[in-house]
């Protein structure tokens, strides 16, 4: 039976749409222009060296210590293999250009992994423990059953870079006199020297089990070694950007409009850290972007010039929290990911709940589910809300960088680009860090990652904050390409953002990114946009999104209502201006008639 109910919707909807492409607000089902690629000077992955990581870990199983190599390889190439030592075989040295070996842990290495690095006639980098096992390969360290502390580091080939800390544990090693051995690294402590990363022709050992940061910078700094022979030119500036985070529909526009216009006069190109839906705790009345004109005028006017909208989840909240305090994409109360609804009750479950693996896997498979069913809900909806106000998300940044794994995965299927710092743990949200320079690391699944190095200005110690700011930016200027990125939120007005920029603008070298220039793919069902060279395209199926959803139409149809009204008043005064004029002209005309008259 024919629906005359969804019948005359329809019909309602399209003589609607027809008003709206009438009025010019939207392009109905919109168009594929000519997309502005953005030229890339780095080499395709065809050409990028083939690297393979052969670690030991605590359950073999990838934990946040390869997932931090992984981050501080992806610099240098795309192409990285990680297998744990138990499961390594020789086949998997088949065309590797460089083979790593990561000791996170103490175990007697198999001899087959012990032939295999030293049958291999390419580059070979060790790190931590177990690097003795290898016999005559690794002879020319020897370690010392006592730890070193350091708090300082020294760059051998220019010592004036240093990179002060606290005090941090390493391997003490000697190394043996060779005229082939070099020292990159030293580490410093009461001007006792340590060695730390040390080379001797194509073999390099670093003396610490630890990548986190310090260590981190350190060891992505003499990469560019190992790396020189394939690897681009060297770009002698530090890429950098500062982000207004926490944008909401219930942000101070004016604030808004004075950084905007900060950053104008400064042609500094940003970014924008947008959450299109305010919800209020309380009342659980929700807010968007539609609510507030005057925000999203400034908005669309900041995308206009120098700023990139970056979508900061959908709601920036999981359960009722204030928008821009939650968490959206984690559980923080269990330490979990999203596999349940805010308000179910959490029991979680391990392998022994169950009278199979089968079954368990499949319990694994339908939470994975569920967290894929709900991140997709909320991306999508921020994509295309956003696109439907003409605003274009052409980066991703999870709420408090918080997402697991899986999460991170889902996020590619929908951005190229993704912006902060990365989760590295499935079991502790706040097992999390940055990358000294932009990285492409396998568990991004092809994404980009533009890092936040310096963090951001406290509203309890602005000042004190600004210069711990600062500081960060120089650390990371330890490596070469280093990131000098952080945030601000414009909420503390713009006094204090004019005092943070310009104490960025004084730290030396550094080239402002702006994400228009960049190559970005964003895509949903609905919207597929894609920026280069200092534009954005986008085409939006407006008639798909009315059709997913009326919300979306009665934006569109508010503003034809404004505009409507104006010309009508528009025409109103005019015909009031008309009729006073007729009545002024007939006025004067009988006033000259009555005189010729009296003349007469």
């Amino acid at each position: 039976m024919y629906n005359y109910r969804f019948g005359y919707k329809y019909i309602l909807m399209v003589m609607i749409c027809i008003l709206l492409v009438l009025f010019g607000s939207i392009d109905l089902f919109g168009s594929y222009g000519t997309t502005n690629v953005v030229a890339n000077d780095e080499i395709s992955n065809e050409e990028w060296p083939n690297v393979l990581v052969i670690f030991s870990s605590r359950d073999d199983e990838m934990d946040e210590h390869q997932r931090m190599l992984d981050m501080l390889l992806g610099h240098f190439t795309a192409n990285v293999t990680f297998i744990s030592s138990s499961l390594v075989e020789e086949q998997d040295l088949d065309l590797v250009d460089y083979l790593f070996y990561y000791g996170h842990v103490k175990e007697v290495l198999p001899r087959q992994v012990i032939d295999m690095v030293n049958q291999f006639d390419g580059t070979i980098v060790t790190i931590g423990e177990n690097a003795d096992q290898f016999g005559e390969r690794f002879s020319f360290i020897e370690r010392s059953p006592t730890n070193a502390v350091i708090d300082e580091i020294e760059l051998v080939e220019d010592p004036d870079k240093q990179l002060s800390f606290v005090p941090q544990y390493i391997f003490n090693i000697s190394v043996v006199e060779d005229h082939h051995l070099e020292t990159l690294l030293f580490g410093k402590k009461d001007n006792v020297r340590y060695p730390l990363f040390v080379k001797k022709q194509f073999h390099y050992y670093f003396a610490s089990n630890i990548l986190k940061p310090p260590f981190s910078i350190l060891f992505a700094e003499v990469l560019y070694d190992v790396f020189k022979e394939d690897y681009r030119e060297v770009s002698e500036v530090n890429p950098g950007y500062i982000r207004l985070e926490d944008i909401h529909p219930l942000v101070d526009p004016d604030h808004m409009m004075d950084i905007a216009h900060i950053l104008a006069e400064k042609n500094i190109p940003y970014m924008i850290a947008v959450i299109p839906v305010y919800t209020n705790p309380e009342t659980k009345k929700q807010y968007h972007f539609s609510d507030s004109p005057k925000l999203l005028k400034a908005l669309k006017f900041m995308q206009d010039n120098g700023g990139s909208i970056v979508l900061h989840g959908y709601t920036h909240q999981f359960r009722l929290s204030e928008t821009g305090e939650g968490f959206e994409f984690w559980d923080v109360e269990n330490n979990m990911p999203i596999y349940h609804g805010q308000d179910d009750e959490v029991v979680v479950k391990t392998e022994e709940d169950f009278s199979s693996i089968g079954e368990y896997e499949e319990y694994l498979s339908d939470q994975k589910a569920y967290e894929r069913d709900y991140i997709e809900e909320r991306i999508t909806r921020g994509i295309e809300e956003l696109a439907n106000y003409g605003l274009y998300a052409l980066a991703f940044e999870a709420p408090h960088y918080t997402m697991s794994q899986h999460g991170y995965q889902v996020v590619s299927e929908y951005f190229t680009t993704y912006v902060g710092q990365l989760q590295l743990s499935d079991n502790d949200w706040e097992i999390m860090t940055t990358s000294p320079y932009i990285t492409e690391p396998n568990f991004l699944h092809g994404m980009k990652l533009l890092p936040e190095t310096m963090g951001y200005v406290l509203p309890e110690d602005p000042d004190g904050s600004i210069e711990t700011m600062i500081r960060n930016a120089e650390n990371y200027r330890f490596v070469r390409e280093g990131m000098v990125a952080g945030f601000y939120h414009p909420y503390l007005g713009p006094e204090l953002f004019i005092e943070l920029i310009e104490q960025m603008e004084k730290i030396p070298n550094v080239s402002w990114i702006d994400l228009k220039k960049m190559d970005n793919h964003v895509q949903t069902k609905h919207v597929d946009i894609r920026s280069g060279q200092g534009e954005i395209n986008a085409n939006v199926n407006y008639m798909g999104l009315f059709l997913s959803s009326t919300s979306y139409i009665d934006f569109h149809v508010k503003n034809v209502i404004v505009v409507l009204l104006w010309c009508f008043g528009a025409i109103g005064a005019i015909a009031v201006v008309s009729f006073i004029l007729y009545i002024l002209s007939n006025s004067i005309s009988s006033n000259q008639v009555e005189r010729r008259k009296a003349v007469g």
